[in-house]
């Protein structure tokens, strides 16, 4: 309230400070002497006129300078809206950065014919026979722009808990997949481990 005050003050010493640089310079007169030479109907027809003007100029005046704050005030505002979006946008990269660094595998699979592929160089260096391995419930999309994931179930059987340990260290440290879900059972008859394998693999998508 007083910032606003000390603005209206601002204002009338202005306006004020015009009106006596007229008087010095004699406008005053001169409109005078033109006033006198008119009727009196005339007179209070530019004496209403005269009046409304000074008032209503100061009124005009703040009003421009309020909208030129308002629309400042909305360009503030939208540049720091930006700027959030910017430091969202890099908070959010750098978490990506360090997710994928993490989590995504170095090259992504490249259709089923891939994994397979991949699947057979596991089972081969860990010395088991790749008949005992089979991949069902296989799916591929983008997640984002630059990822690929891959999911797949792995149905196996005729596990020694050797060949399992060097087949799932093999999974996540070599080909870096995700186990989601486990599910293992023991042949009674053999004492050798069957079940399923859930898996989830994430790479860079080379597409873009």
């Amino acid at each position: 309230m007083e910032k606003s005050s000390n603005l209206f003050i601002k204002i009338d010493e202005f306006i004020f400070q015009k009106l006596d640089a007229l008087k010095s310079e004699g406008v005053f007169q001169k409109f005078n002497d033109a006033l006198a030479n008119l009727d009196e109907d005339q007179q209070k027809i530019v004496a209403q006129v005269t009046t409304f003007t000074l008032i209503i100029i100061p009124f005009i005046f703040v009003a421009v300078l309020w909208w030129g704050n308002s629309q400042s005030r909305k360009a503030i505002e939208t540049k720091k809206q930006i700027m959030d979006q910017i430091a969202l946008f890099d908070g959010n990269k750098n978490t990506l950065n360090n997710i994928s660094a993490n989590y995504l595998a170095p090259s992504s699979i490249m259709g089923q014919d891939d994994l397979d592929n991949r699947m057979r160089n596991i089972l081969s260096q860990s010395s088991i026979d790749q008949t005992k391995v089979n991949i069902s419930n296989f799916t591929q999309n983008s997640i984002s722009s630059s990822i690929n994931k891959t999911e797949a179930e792995l149905v196996f059987q005729g596990f020694g808990t050797s060949d399992f340990s060097n087949f799932m260290r093999a999974l996540v440290d070599q080909e870096r997949f995700k186990i989601l879900k486990i599910n293992l059972n023991k042949n009674n008859e053999t004492n050798l481990l069957q079940g399923t394998i859930s898996l989830m693999h994430m790479g860079p998508n080379l597409n873009q």
